[in-house]
């Protein structure tokens, strides 16, 4: 890559939504394939994953029969239910429209479904996994008849109330502390059978009873990283205000399905990985585990190819543009996933900030057990490597347990050193934000009842003996309508003085106070 390549991409503004004209049933397109037990064994992974009832619709294009794997939406909002997909590994996800007048059923006999049960609220919902909706398959054209076109507008409204335990050491103290946060989005997507249109805007507020230094893990503010521009992020002209209006203009691209594969362009979620928890690959603007609203991935500003490569399948590539499209704010990637002998493996190459990346995993079984490995090594100004390794288990029905282990080369074993990390290379651009070098991460969920799922996580820091544990609890109180109950508890060595005199961190987590949230979610 050179400046004089970076400096000729320029990101289009698209404008035109197509008008609404549908006239059968959208439904949700989770894979394509051209061999009817390899989409049979997709739809069994799909129903077991997400506890929904899918079908296998045949058409045939050019004479040649192609299944997609699909789920009826049945007049529910298209969104939350394409999250919930994304959540569970299938990112490939669209909407189609068709009238169901002929579902073909597997002749394979399906297993048992188990229930969907996510992992912990506060993991990225639109999590990275291998695409499987692979094979370029596209309904028959009727004669005399234009393509269709389609609008769906939906979104959310979501607030937290947060009350955060009161602090005291050496250095300073304060009471309790309360936060306010809400957040609206509207989402606009517009789509025909070749192209897709998608808009997303987020309005926040963040209201704090009391000034505090520092950052708030439980809140994320979009920056400038991996952005060309961007709209002004504050709304609020005070900044020393106790409440901040924040505003992100998170999705904004357009989609081309061409025969060789499709084409993205402009602001759009990308991730990488198979790790549940912790992905060494990812660089483009993970969340931090602390926060609360992870639904969406933040957008970045890219330029992107998907094709297909066999059935189950893709290679990925593409350009994501920083500030002013600069060779040393942006990045170039590589994404090649496949499964081979049941099992799903994954390659990427990343190019960022001088740093080259190179990194691949694999997810399979283990008997009983789901296994998943995820390595990267980073090379450049900063040289380490980073590792997530783990198992889950269902236990039962309705008990899902997970651990991961996760080394970090980027960190340090010596908590002398975290505050000095935040400077370099890996914090600043690498998507790196764990400060220690060695965790363990448990997690196991229980769902109570169809309306009621509970979560466990916990975070530990072998290296400096530290501990994020997070208890959180989801309800279902009516239709697209939750109530979310959480407590983020704190443990490890407090702030310290160094020996120049400097203030320090005794460990990774021993400084957060602990804190207990409430939250109402609305979707429509």
């Amino acid at each position: 890559m050179n400046s004089n390549g970076y400096a000729r991409i320029v990101l289009g503004v698209f404008t035109c939504l197509f008008a609404c004209l549908a006239h059968a049933e959208p439904v949700l397109v989770l894979g394509s394939f051209v061999n009817e037990s390899n989409a049979a064994k997709h739809l069994q992974r799909i129903e077991a994953r997400l506890n929904e009832q899918g079908v296998l619709s045949q058409i045939s294009l050019k004479g040649t029969p192609y299944y997609r794997v699909i789920l009826p939406i049945k007049g529910r909002p298209i969104e939350p239910l394409k999250q919930r997909a994304r959540a569970a590994g299938f990112e490939g996800v669209w909407t189609w429209e068709t009238d169901l007048a002929t579902p073909k059923m597997p002749k394979t006999e399906l297993a048992t479904r188990a229930p969907f049960i996510e992992a912990a609220p506060q993991a990225p919902r639109e999590a990275s996994s291998a695409r499987r909706s692979l094979a370029p398959v596209a309904e028959p054209s009727a004669p005399d008849r234009s393509p269709r076109a389609q609008t769906n507008i939906s979104g959310y409204l979501k607030t937290y109330g947060v009350i955060q335990d009161s602090v005291a050491n050496d250095f300073f103290e304060t009471d309790s502390i309360y936060q306010a946060q809400t957040s609206g989005r509207l989402m606009v997507e517009s789509f025909t059978d070749w192209m897709v249109f998608q808009f997303h805007y987020e309005l926040s507020s963040l209201s704090v009873s009391r000034s505090i230094g520092g950052d708030l893990q439980a809140f994320n503010i979009v920056g400038d990283s991996y952005r060309v521009g961007d709209l002004k992020t504050s709304l609020t002209s005070d900044a020393a205000s106790k409440t901040q209006v924040y505003q992100n203009l998170d999705r904004l691209n357009f989609q081309v399905q061409l025969n060789a594969g499709d084409l993205t362009v402009g602001r759009q979620a990308i991730a990488f990985g198979a790790a549940r928890f912790i992905n060494p690959i990812d660089v483009f603007l993970p969340f931090d585990v602390r926060t609360f609203n992870t639904e969406y991935r933040t957008g970045v500003d890219a330029i992107r190819f998907q094709r297909p490569w066999g059935e189950l399948g893709e290679v990925d590539f593409g350009l994501v543009l920083g500030k002013d499209a600069d060779q040393s704010t942006s990045a170039a990637f590589v994404q090649i996933r496949n499964n081979m002998g049941g099992r799903d493996f994954n390659f990427s190459l990343i190019e960022y900030a001088q740093q080259t990346l190179i990194g691949g995993g694999v997810q399979s079984e283990l008997g009983d057990l789901g296994f998943w490995l995820e390595v990267a090594y980073v090379d450049g100004d900063y040289d380490y490597a980073r590792v997530s390794t783990g198992v889950d288990y269902a236990f039962q029905e309705n008990i899902f347990g997970m651990i991961e282990y996760h080394y970090n080369g980027a960190g340090s074993q010596n908590p002398d050193d975290y505050l000095s990390l935040y400077q370099t290379t890996p914090y600043q651009r690498g998507g790196v934000f764990l400060l220690g070098e060695n965790y363990l991460i448990p997690s196991i969920s229980v769902q109570v009842s169809p309306l009621l799922s509970v979560a466990l996580m916990g975070i530990l820091n072998l290296n400096d003996q530290s501990a994020y544990t997070s208890i959180a609890a989801e309800y279902n109180v009516a239709e697209n309508f939750y109530m979310d109950f959480g407590l983020y508890l704190f443990s490890g060595k407090d702030l310290g003085i160094s020996p120049d005199q400097t203030l320090m961190l005794g460990s990774e987590y021993g400084a957060n106070p602990n804190l207990f949230y409430s939250s109402l979610r609305w979707y429509f």
